[in-house]
């Protein structure tokens, strides 16, 4: 299999970094999840070469992207859909099959809600589906001048991360095996470290590219109430979620009502990290609903 190149889109306020597989094949663009970035994935996208071609880009504040990332506004996850569909418009492939994992599927599912004729098809991976009154209660929680619950949790914790390490070796080591990183293979910790480590110019010493700073400010903007925008949807519409992940049944659900003819695949013995455990799954799902885009434009057109 070849590996994929990395590529540059000049924008106004910077540059975009992606990887790219080329083919003649539909687009299918992946975006990855808070904190992480676009080499992350490679082992679930590399096997999709020659079927698709394949592009996979570092938001804002993540990877090797230099859109500005000040912590605060800029975090609002709606800045995330615009800056996929300044990336989709500067791809010039046409309509693209959109997946992503966390936050990745929801920026997908806002620009397949926004831009339909943009959008052939959609696979979201564990998606940050927030209830919506989670809101009301933050709003509650900050009258009563306490901290909203969903800011003292994941946001918190990101703020605290360690973010340099004396080598990739050392960083390599810190992650394998623990936390988070728990159920991933190695080579797939790799690949995440590859794409989020910057050297600081001290040595062999390596920072996380993805700002703990930044990475709690966009958790804290997840926006909820989300899963309603999968009734404007008007494209094939697959989500995965795990048994022991994040996105919640009744959540779940939402999406489906709404869409009408989504497929749910509910994966056990998995966690949020889906795509890292099961990337066969998540890969059999992207080519079933290719299939499934292509049988449907067949009989549109008779």
């Amino acid at each position: 299999m070849i590996e994929p190149a990395r590529k540059t889109l000049s924008l106004s306020d910077g540059d975009v970094s992606y990887l790219h597989w080329s083919s003649d094949g539909p687009l299918l663009h992946f975006t990855h999840a808070t904190g992480f970035n676009a080499e992350t994935y490679r082992g679930l996208l590399t096997p999709l070469q020659g079927r698709f071609h394949v592009t996979a880009a570092d938001m804002r504040g993540h990877g090797f992207t230099t859109l500005d990332a000040s912590p605060g506004p800029l975090a609002d996850w709606t800045m995330f859909g615009r800056d996929l569909e300044r990336i989709l418009a500067r791809l010039e492939k046409g309509a693209a099959v959109l997946a992503g994992h966390s936050m990745g599927a929801i920026t997908s599912l806002m620009v397949a809600a926004s831009h339909p004729d943009k959008v052939r098809a959609l696979v979201l991976v564990e998606p940050v589906l927030v209830p919506r009154f989670v809101r009301l209660k933050a709003r509650v929680a900050r009258f009563l001048g306490r901290e909203p619950l969903q800011e003292s949790n994941l946001a918190q914790l990101a703020a605290k991360r360690r973010s340099t390490f004396a080598s990739f070796e050392a960083a390599l080591t810190a992650y394998r095996g623990r936390g988070a990183f728990k159920t991933w293979p190695e080579e797939t910790i790799a690949d995440y470290l590859r794409g989020g480590l910057i050297p600081t110019g001290n040595g062999t010493e390596m920072r996380l590219a993805c700002a703990p700073a930044w990475e709690s400010s966009v958790f804290q903007h997840a926006p909820p109430g989300i899963a309603r925008l999968a009734k404007k949807v008007r494209c094939p519409l697959t989500l995965i979620y795990a048994s022991g992940g994040t996105a919640r049944e009744e959540d779940v659900q939402v999406v489906a009502r709404g869409h009408g003819s989504a497929r749910l695949v509910k994966v056990p013995d998995a966690t949020h990290f889906l795509p890292m455990e099961r990337p066969d799954v998540v890969r059999a799902e992207i080519e079933r609903i290719c299939v499934q885009d292509m049988e449907e434009k067949r009989r549109s057109s008779r």
